[in-house]
């Protein structure tokens, strides 16, 4: 453990001996690593020093690693000891990485993390922060194509806090206790700050599987949780759950990716009215919209319609409906939703054609599928415009699609993708996981969908699989299913 001093003391640190080590304000370092107790510090210090940080994804392949680091032409490298061997096998391959600094353990042929702190100032570093500078580079997580690198200013992590605090953990304080249950590097990182900011503590899990979970929350009791629907269902899923004191838990702020209403329904009725939910996107950092403790209501059909919604526009986030032509459509109509603020990006690494098309006039297109009632609340009808499905000059929205299928009690998950068909271009296939222990057929299921789906957005096809492909950061990936389906 470590107290907010000490960590803002390792932080000054780690931003003066990097400046021992020659490298100026503005120079881009690259962190790898599993959560641990290193990531608040490595954050705060490379603000502190005016440096630009990227966060490369460990899941990622050595050859992937390698494309990050060249095309953000990375200065410094800072890894857990755990990937050294990794970071090693490319080490020619990166030519612009003049230091590589090795923490959580030694190398021979990298700094030392710890030396390097123990003997750098502790006084807080002689830097300037200019807010609308270049501050971070993420990678989008390829569920539509490469991975693009997003630049963020400095800006942007401070205006997602304050959206954070105001619209999500409206109530959170110096008594709580906050744990991410995925990626800091990714989603969870940004719910560091505004955890900070109230002086709550953070406790940290390198993994995200249940058992862990579930004793820390109890012994620790944790109140506040952020966490993806995929490691959420996984939680609620475990035969444990019903037996901890899970009592201390008072917002589970999850994201990321759809949360299916019945699973969502049953969380509830586990864990009570606890829950939050933000959309957004890298290109508009975490904060797009909010559905919050009070719109998850169960009971009463006409204020359930909204949990199958991402709530409404945070307080600083204008967010609009557009058509092809890029007219704003009035309530109900679906089109593309697009968003503005202080915390969108700056553009694209070296892709102008790619930021030209995502950025337009100040505003992020998003390229999402939805429309906004009347009171405001944003519903993502189909995914991605990539992923809507086209058959026989008809749109089928994907989740419309999963969602009925997740209402079927032996399924735990399903993905709906368009495949080739020689009569109507494309047919729908579904790819389903099952609920442990159940059984279920592909003439069951297509007969389940005909209930509740008009008959062309039906499957044609089922495929039965034992996991969805996901993405570094947790969520479902089209792009791989779409692969291997492809014939």
């Amino acid at each position: 453990s470590l107290t907010f001093g000490e960590v803002n003391e390792r932080a000054n640190r780690l931003a003066n001996g990097l400046g021992e080590l020659g490298l100026k304000p503005g120079a881009r370092i690259a962190t790898l690593g599993r959560n641990s107790l290193n990531f608040a510090e490595i954050l705060f210090g490379l603000i502190k020093g005016c440096f630009v940080q990227l966060f490369l994804n460990p899941r990622l392949l050595p050859a992937d690693l390698a494309f990050q680091i060249n095309d953000s032409e990375i200065s410094a490298i800072i890894v857990e000891q755990y990937y050294a061997e990794v970071i090693d096998s490319i080490r020619e391959q990166v030519k612009t990485v003049k230091h590589f600094i090795c923490f959580h353990g030694t190398h021979p042929r990298m700094v030392d993390y710890e030396k390097l702190l123990s003997s750098a100032s502790a006084k807080e570093p002689e830097t300037e922060l200019n807010l609308d500078d270049l501050g971070e580079i993420h990678y989008t997580g390829g569920t539509t194509g490469a991975p693009k690198g997003v630049l963020l200013p400095y800006r942007n992590r401070f205006a997602v806090a304050r959206n954070i605090l105001l619209d999500g953990f409206t109530d959170l304080n110096s008594s709580d206790r906050f744990m991410a249950l995925q990626p800091l590097y990714h989603g969870a990182g940004w719910f560091l700050l505004p955890a900070w900011i109230r002086g709550a503590t953070h406790y940290i899990v390198p993994r995200y599987d249940p058992e862990i979970a579930l004793e820390v929350i109890e012994k620790h009791r944790i109140t506040t949780i952020k966490t993806i629907p995929t490691v959420l269902i996984r939680l609620i899923d475990s035969p444990d759950i019903k037996k901890r004191d899970l009592s201390s838990i008072r917002t589970i702020f999850y994201g990321a990716e759809p949360m299916l209403v019945n699973r969502l329904k049953e969380a509830y009725e586990i864990l009570g009215p606890v829950f939050v939910q933000g959309y957004g996107q890298m290109e508009a950092a975490a904060s797009i919209s909010i559905l919050k403790k009070e719109d998850h209501f169960f009971g009463d059909p006409k204020r359930e319609k909204v949990l199958s919604s991402v709530g409404r526009a945070m307080t600083f986030v204008q967010v609009k409906i557009i058509d092809e032509e890029g007219k704003e459509l009035p309530p109900g109509e679906i089109g593309e939703v697009v968003v503005t603020g202080d915390h969108i990006m700056i553009g694209y690494l070296n892709r102008p054609e790619a930021t030209a098309e995502k950025k337009r006039d100040g505003w992020i297109y998003t390229g999402d599928l939805g429309t906004i009632d009347e009171e405001g609340y944003i519903y993502l009808t189909g995914g991605r415009k990539s992923e809507m499905i086209i058959s026989g000059g008809l749109n089928i929205y994907p989740h419309e699609v999963e969602q009925v299928l997740c209402q079927h009690p032996a399924v735990r998950e399903a993905a709906v993708i368009g495949v080739a068909d020689l009569k109507w271009g494309e047919a729908v296939k579904a790819c389903v996981v099952l609920k442990e222990g159940q059984k279920v057929s592909e003439q069951e299921l297509i007969d389940f969908c005909k209930k509740g789906l008009i008959s062309y957005k039906c499957p044609r096809f089922v495929h039965f699989i034992g996991e969805l492909p996901r993405t570094g950061a947790g969520k479902v990936s089209y792009g791989d299913l779409r692969k291997r389906y492809r014939k």
